[in-house]
């Protein structure tokens, strides 16, 4: 939900202790997910509308910020946990990455060169110097992970079913983006631990890069505001 509450009293906290790891990381996620989303519709806001639907002025809404995510230290840690989700994800699926765009052509082959010798090699050291903070091997340890596995991947997916629901249509854009970007993760990180990731599709690719770069930039949007 979207209220303040989240991890305020220690009632809370020991009922979020009473659910599956996997229902804690999904509420977790979703909860990074939509601070994300919130943060970018913060960033560039309506600050002068017209009549008519069109807007006269753009800018930085900092009170829509402060009181969607930054008063709420539950929802900026959630952010970091759904980076962090990501990235681990992402460095992981690198070269099933790269196999899944195709070096013809002059756009696409400009783009895979790009990932090849810039941005996968950043991310990727950008990964072995962050802390893990996310572990999927432990996440679902025990009897029946194989369906577990399913539960949470399946979560996601229908989040993106939702999302195409919605009325406001960047929410719905980005949202249902990144619902993808976050079932391929599950996807990837669940697959076997010691074997190379899952093929994946070109959409499933985008979605992986995109969705780790909105959460990179909401992460440097509240370092300028705080």
């Amino acid at each position: 939900g979207s209220s303040g509450g989240g991890g305020g009293g220690g009632g809370g906290d020991d009922e979020l202790c009473l659910l599956p790891a996997e229902q804690r990381v999904y509420n977790r996620v979703l909860s990074g997910l939509h601070s994300s989303i919130s943060l970018h519709i913060a960033r560039t806001y309506c600050l002068q509308p017209e009549t008519g639907g069109e807007c006269l002025r753009w800018g930085v809404n900092r009170s829509l910020a402060h009181s969607r995510v930054l008063a709420h230290k539950e929802r900026l840690d959630n952010l970091y946990v759904a980076f962090a989700v990501m990235l681990r994800a992402v460095v992981k699926a690198g070269d099933a990455i790269t196999a899944a765009v195709p070096p013809a052509g002059a756009a696409m082959g400009e783009g895979r060169r790009e990932w090849e010798t810039r941005l996968l090699p950043g991310i990727r050291a950008l990964g072995e110097a962050c802390p893990t903070s996310f572990d999927e091997t432990s996440l679902l340890e025990g009897d029946g992970e194989g369906l577990r596995r399913e539960m949470l991947q399946a979560r996601f997916e229908h989040l993106g079913r939702i999302m195409r629901c919605v009325g406001c249509d960047r929410c719905k854009l980005w949202g249902t983006l990144q619902a993808r970007g976050f079932a391929t993760a599950v996807r990837v990180l669940l697959a076997d631990a010691d074997g190379p990731a899952p093929a994946l599709t070109r959409q499933e690719a985008v979605a992986l890069v995109v969705t780790l770069e909105r959460l990179s930039a909401s992460l440097a949007f509240v370092r300028e505001l705080l």
